[in-house]
């Protein structure tokens, strides 16, 4: 049996995430079963993270052990997805040896969240769109700036969500900004490792920055190793993992780089 990587893209919207949860429908869990259905064959699958309840990812990359070796990577997509529901989609597969580990072997992550700054929602972009309904106009300059101020090798303690316990709270985070296009704000976050919630927690706190909820010291609530001097957790929809990076790209599509 060949070991191959699989990159997919879903909403999780429905599902408690990614990895397989007693009480839940899971991402993990849909994958495997329809891998399974569509080889006749028992596989295991290893995600590269364990995305939460209501997040979503366009590019995700997971490993699959079991699929038989005759099949040639490029017929897994279409033959997976005709079995998947229609919001979970494989994209690329490629066969990688077996020592490959889409999370031990990943050197970072792209993390994105999107926000509209608006008090109507748009019913098209309501699944993966957090809605922040005010009035007022967020300057995302300012935001931008503020996102800055929290990139570089640092203890993220303050950013991780409360009753989380990780030996190591140290993370580098390579960039952090954000742009704004109509009533929608973007904020993409790069980093070699990220911490529970720290991406929904580190928009909240720019946000309550900028709103004036919260003191303009970003590198003093960092600095504090303190949740409580942070800002809001932004609900999960809005959070979507953009892409894996490794050493080598696993796959042979460029654009996956």
């Amino acid at each position: 049996m060949e070991h191959y990587a699989l990159k997919i893209a879903y909403l999780g919207t429905r599902y408690c995430g990614w990895q397989v949860q007693p009480n839940g429908v899971s991402v993990q869990k849909t994958l495997q079963s329809s891998v399974e259905s569509a080889f006749s064959s028992p596989v295991s699958v290893t995600g590269c993270s364990r995305t939460d309840a209501g997040v979503h990812a366009r590019g995700f990359v997971c490993a699959v052990s079991g699929i038989p070796d005759a099949v040639p990577p490029e017929n897994i997509p279409d033959a997976v997805n005709r079995k998947l529901p229609d919001d979970i989609s494989v994209l690329l597969a490629s066969r990688v040896p077996d020592s490959f580990h889409p999370r031990y072997d990943a050197v970072g992550k792209e993390y994105v969240y999107r926000i509209r700054n608006s008090r109507i929602p748009d019913p098209f972009d309501h699944a993966f769109t957090a809605l922040w309904p005010t009035a007022r106009r967020i300057d995302e300059k300012v935001c931008d700036a503020l996102c800055r101020r929290l990139t570089g090798k640092a203890d993220y303690a303050s950013f991780m969500a409360s009753g989380s316990s990780v030996p190591d709270t140290v993370r580098t985070v390579t960039s952090f900004g954000c742009e704004r296009e109509g009533d929608v704000l973007t904020f993409t976050v790069s980093a070699d490792g990220f911490l529970y919630n720290m991406v929904r927690i580190l928009v909240g706190t720019v946000l309550d920055i900028e709103s004036g909820l919260l003191a303009p010291d970003p590198d003093g609530i960092r600095s504090a190793k303190d949740r409580t001097r942070a800002g809001r957790t932004m609900p999960a929809k809005g959070l979507c993992l953009s892409r894996v990076f490794y050493p080598k790209n696993p796959f042979s599509d460029p654009s996956s780089d």
